[in-house]
């Protein structure tokens, strides 16, 4: 009951303050706010002090204009918290197996094949799939990667990556890399893309299509997106995403999502097998930064915007992908965690809330 109190708190809190009712709210957020957590600081009181500290922001009229949380300079780069982060959460690299699971399907029946991977990071899922690849296919002759990251610290270690595994693979690879961000690709980035593809080009995008920034309550710059990543003609694209409703400037259903999606995450974090000082680590830091991204940050700047697997879906469908017909798939998740397989879908859950879901779609 005193989490539910918490949780009405809150909305009462962003009722006010998109009502003009800082005054109300003020006292309010600094008595939720805490002066000092820890490890031993209940999920419940850290994910409301990680609120109202960036609520607090917001009364206090110092809104950042900030970067794309992954190209800010942090003590800890979030790409590197990132890795960090899935350890604790099951979901990040059972997503990127099954969305390699749908490329290697692809991949097997050609002989020369691109990936276009967004937000290739440092590679490291990709470095999974030719190994896959390596092992499966007797057709592949040459693969070409084209990486798109908008941090050049992650593309070259993701050539370096790559570079040190080419001796072991039984196909040519070549490495491309594009540092930009993929809402600010040109045409001429397309044709670059399609001038080393052709026919065969495949897409990806694990866990950051959610970061991609459009004006104020624009819901068609997303879907805009995808059509210009269909016109590419993909054999097959795959997105791995997270599950909730931070992509709206209604503050009162952000917090609602919020409150829902990251106190699972605290939970599940909970459940793994790695020192309470990590695991406070990662909620503190990795999460942190997205819940102060989500509540802190001026809606014209903030990345955090993730979406319902319902938004990508009609997405999709409005864009011309059609969902894969493939559901023999090898999921492999902790006992505590669910999953649910349907054409072109996987959704994985935990105490019964979708965290993560995983997309295979083709024209």
């Amino acid at each position: 009951m005193i989490y539910q109190n918490r949780y009405d708190e809150l909305i009462k809190i962003c009722k006010q303050i998109t009502t003009h009712r800082q005054v109300l709210a003020k006292p309010k957020i600094e008595e939720l706010t805490l002066e000092y957590i820890d490890v031993n600081t209940a999920n419940e009181d850290l994910l409301s002090h990680l609120i109202t500290e960036s609520l607090l922001k917001r009364i206090d009229r110092q809104l950042l204009e900030s970067k794309n949380i992954y190209i800010q300079q942090f003590d800890i780069p979030q790409t590197t918290m990132f890795y960090s982060m899935a350890e604790a959460v099951p979901f990040v690299f059972t997503g990127h197996n099954l969305a390699n699971q749908y490329l290697e399907k692809v991949m097997n029946d050609l002989k020369t094949a691109t990936l276009f991977d967004i937000g290739i990071a440092k590679g490291l899922q990709v470095e999974k799939l030719l190994f896959m690849l390596a092992k499966g296919s007797n057709r592949l002759e040459k693969i070409n990667i084209i990486g798109l990251d908008p941090v050049e610290d992650n593309l070259t270690a993701a050539r370096k990556n790559l570079e040190y595994i080419r001796d072991q693979l039984p196909f040519v690879l070549n490495f491309h890399s594009v540092c930009n961000m993929i809402e600010n690709l040109t045409d001429n980035d397309y044709g670059f893309i399609k001038k080393i593809g052709g026919d065969n080009i495949l897409i990806n995008s694990a866990f950051t299509l959610h970061h991609t920034s459009h004006p104020l309550n624009n819901r068609e710059a997303r879907t805009d997106l995808i059509k210009k990543l269909a016109g590419l003609k993909p054999l097959i694209l795959t997105l791995v995403e997270p599950h909730s409703n931070h992509d709206t400037e209604e503050l009162t259903k952000r917090l609602h999502y919020s409150w829902q999606h990251f106190g699972t995450v605290f939970k599940l974090v909970d459940e793994a097998d790695i020192d309470i000082s990590h695991k406070f680590l990662i909620k503190e830091k990795f999460f942190g930064r997205e819940i102060r991204d989500i509540f802190g940050v001026s809606d014209h700047f903030r990345c955090e915007r993730h979406e319902l697997y319902d938004s990508w879906l009609l997405r999709l469908n409005k864009a011309g992908f059609k969902p894969v017909d493939f559901v023999d798939l090898k999921v492999e998740l902790p006992p505590y965690c669910k999953y649910t397989i349907s054409e072109g879908l996987v959704r994985m859950d935990y105490n019964d809330t979708t965290v993560v879901s995983v997309f295979a779609y083709t024209l």
